[in-house]
């Protein structure tokens, strides 16, 4: 019933400091930006999953995260860090299981960086 892929779709209240956010700090690739209609989408390093928002007059930001999973977490942080972003927690470890941090993006949307830990 379902195909492969999945879109995430946030209400921002700035599209261009959104779409540069995710396409220039994160290193996503553009897919689409329609500046009309005050919508765009980035694809993410995952293949059939894109990140996508719309220009909204107000703004509740999710605090349902999007989840990014990478090779190294504290290389990942100070690469991030580097570029500017801040990061609203430490790194949290589950042992055996996982290492998280949390971080937003400008609307202050929750998004996550994870590293799988093999056992």
């Amino acid at each position: 019933m379902f195909k492969s892929g999945f879109t995430v779709w946030y209400n921002v209240s700035n599209v261009e400091e959104t779409y540069k956010f995710y396409t220039e700090k994160l290193g996503f690739k553009g897919d689409f930006w329609d500046r009309d209609n005050g919508m765009a989408s980035v694809h993410t390093n995952t293949e059939g999953c894109f990140i996508g928002f719309s220009q909204a007059v107000e703004v509740i930001p999710s605090k349902a995260s999007a989840v990014f999973e990478v090779e190294n977490i504290e290389e990942a942080v100070k690469a991030l860090a580097e570029k500017g972003i801040s990061f609203t927690s430490d790194i949290t470890t589950i042992p055996g299981l996982v290492k998280l941090i949390t971080f937003q993006d400008p609307d202050g949307h929750d998004l996550e960086l994870s590293q799988t830990l093999a056992e």
